[in-house]
């Protein structure tokens, strides 16, 4: 995006702290949860596909559970495939996490600042607290919270408004106006914009279907370009 453009978006942009979504922003694991997706469905001699699993992304376990009824053959328990699934996904996660690529160095980069940061993520908060300890950046994060500590999950804001909270407590920011979002999926973007939080949506399988509507819904190619277009007030 050229220079005019992000000094035209700097007010809007400006900020106190940042929360992020985890899943196919900071982490690569949609890429291994879409393979280990597949490889469940073949052994139920499925042939599944990108559409299908396109579904779910973005959303918690109990509405991804009800997606996967619709699409699974009457004969096959959707909870169990579910956990067959969980079970072959973990297993590769648990070999190495893996982080997206120039993620460490923005973490870094704000940290070093002493930007609050934060993660609200439709994965289970323990899941998330483990993987983010591994990757080297949950000890950047002020709070971390899973769909399963909130009442809804995402596309609700639940998550959202819950990590507010926590960094107002934490960090001593005034509340959703000194923040910014950083979401790869359109049922993400949908949480943040109902918390009332300008989002920056970095798309990571999903194309992007809806354009940027500035200054509440910003789109980028990478979490660094986003982050550069961030006026963050320290």
């Amino acid at each position: 995006m050229s220079g005019p453009l992000t000094q035209r978006w700097n007010n809007s942009l400006a900020a106190r702290a940042i929360i992020f979504d985890m899943d196919g922003l900071l982490l690569d694991s949609e890429s291994l949860s879409y393979e280990t997706y597949v490889a469940t469905a073949n052994r139920y001699g499925l042939n599944a596909g990108f559409d299908s699993y396109s579904r779910m992304i973005g959303l918690n376990m109990i509405e991804g559970v009800d997606v996967l009824r619709n699409i699974l053959p009457a004969h096959i328990d959707a909870m169990n495939f579910k956990d067959e699934w969980g079970e072959h996904y973990r297993e590769r996660l648990a070999d190495t996490v893996p982080v997206k690529p120039g993620v460490a160095d923005v973490i870094e980069r704000l940290a070093a600042r002493n930007i609050p940061m934060a993660v609200a993520t439709s994965s289970q908060g323990e899941k998330a607290r483990d993987v983010l300890g591994r990757a080297g950046i949950a000890a950047h994060m002020l709070a971390i919270t899973g769909a399963n500590e909130v009442e809804r999950g995402k596309p609700a804001p639940d998550v959202y408004l819950a990590t507010i909270e926590k960094l107002v407590t934490i960090s001593g920011i005034t509340g959703v106006d000194d923040c910014i979002a950083f979401e790869d999926s359109e049922v993400g973007v949908r949480a943040a914009l109902a918390a009332g939080l300008r989002v920056v949506q970095i798309p990571d399988l999903v194309p992007a279907t809806k354009p940027s509507s500035p200054p509440f819904h910003l789109i980028a190619n990478t979490l660094a370009t986003g982050v550069g277009w961030l006026k963050i007030d320290t």
